[in-house]
C-alpha cells in the first residue's frame, strides 16, 4: 500500500477534522432545534392550560353583582382602573374593579353573588373591610369588599346561590381595626383571581366581565332585606 506523504497525512488530518467538527455542528443544531420545539410545546401548552382557566370565569358568570331596583332606576358606573396605582400599605397596582353607587350612601344598595359557589372567606380585612370570597363552580375566586354588612352570618363552607343577597355596598377598611370607615366613597370592590400550577392567586381584569354582566341586572325591591 502506497504511503502518503507527510503533506498528504496532513490534508487528511485536517479533513477528517472539518468532517468531525461539521457533524458536531449538526449534532448541535439538531439538539438545538429540538430543544426549541420541547420549549414551543411547553409554551403552547401553558397558554392552552390559561385559556382555559380563563374561559372558566365565563362559564361562571351569571348575574351584575349590584341588581337593579323595581321602584326607581340604580345607576351604577364603573372604570377600567386595572393596576392604577394605590398607596395604602404600600405602593400597589389596583387588583380589580370599582363599582359606584349614586349617592355615597353606605348601607343602601345591595350586592348579590356573580356566580354559584361556596364561601371561602369571610370577615375583615385591613385593606378590604368588610368582605367575602366566593370560590366559584369552575374554581373562580370572586372577591366583593369594603361591604356595610352582610345579608346574613355567612361561615366558611356555606353554599351560595347565582343572584344570592351577599351584604350591602360600603366604605369599610384601610384600617387595622374592624369597622373603620370613611376612608374612601362608598363602592364595591370586586376582585377575580384564579389559581393554577404556578400561582395561587392570580388576579384578571374584572372590567370586561362586568361589562358583559350589565345586561344581566336582577331586579329587586328596594325594601328587600
Amino acid at each position: 500500500m502506497r504511503k502518503l506523504s507527510a503533506a498528504g497525512q496532513l490534508l487528511l488530518l485536517v479533513s477528517l477534522g472539518l468532517v468531525i467538527l461539521g457533524s458536531e455542528q449538526r449534532i448541535r443544531e439538531r439538539a438545538g432545534l429540538a430543544g426549541a420545539e420541547k420549549k414551543q410545546e411547553r409554551t403552547e401548552e401553558t397558554a392552552r392550560r390559561y385559556y382555559e382557566l380563563y374561559e372558566n370565569i365565563w362559564k361562571d358568570l351569571e348575574y351584575f353583582p349590584i341588581p337593579q331596583w323595581k321602584e326607581r332606576e340604580l345607576p351604577v358606573t364603573f372604570e377600567n382602573s386595572w393596576l392604577i396605582e394605590r398607596t395604602y400599605g404600600g405602593t400597589r397596582g389596583h387588583e380589580g374593579t370599582d363599582l359606584m353607587p349614586p349617592e355615597n350612601k353606605s348601607g343602601v344598595y345591595p350586592v348579590v353573588s356573580i356566580s354559584d359557589g361556596t364561601v371561602e372567606n369571610v370577615g375583615w380585612l385591613e385593606k378590604g373591610g368588610w368582605r367575602i370570597g366566593i370560590r366559584s363552580v369552575h374554581d373562580v375566586y370572586f372577591y366583593y369588599a369594603h361591604l356595610a354588612s352582610y345579608a346574613e352570618e355567612f361561615q366558611k363552607g356555606d353554599v351560595v346561590k347565582a343572584g344570592q343577597l351577599l351584604g350591602y355596598m360600603g366604605d369599610t377598611g384601610y384600617g387595622k381595626q374592624e369597622g373603620t370607615s370613611g376612608q374612601f366613597p362608598v363602592h364595591l370592590h370586586l376582585g377575580i383571581y384564579l389559581r393554577s400550577e404556578e400561582f395561587q392567586e392570580l388576579a384578571v381584569n374584572p372590567y370586561w366581565f362586568l361589562r358583559y354582566l350589565e345586561q344581566e341586572r336582577l331586579t329587586v325591591s328596594q325594601e328587600d332585606p
